[in-house]
């Protein structure tokens, strides 16, 4: 799967939440149905992550988090994204990893 392409289709069609403050929010609120992390995103927010939700999937891409942000087409790092709705993508096929 092309994830960059993957990632496009998903924000064109989809909604998706950039951060870690707006994606613990989705998790908290019930909304997010996968959690894509960054390659070097801090151990001990993954470990909070899925402590306090354990039902939501996290994926590990291999991307760093400048080169996530890059795939999202954002000028920043992209530590975290949480994928509420998919739209056409194939986001939601990728397996948990973590």
């Amino acid at each position: 799967m092309d994830l960059a392409r993957q990632l496009k289709q998903g924000m064109n069609t989809g909604t998706l939440l950039f951060g870690q403050r707006q994606t613990m929010s989705a998790c908290s609120r019930g909304d997010a149905r996968m959690v894509l992390v960054a390659a070097n995103c801090p151990q001990e927010y993954i470990s909070n992550l899925q402590s306090k939700h354990p039902d939501v999937p996290v994926h590990q891409v291999l991307l760093v988090n400048r080169q996530l942000g890059a795939a999202c087409a954002k000028p920043f790092p992209v530590s975290t994204l949480c994928i509420t709705d998919p739209g056409q993508s194939e986001l939601l096929t990728l397996s948990q990893n973590i």
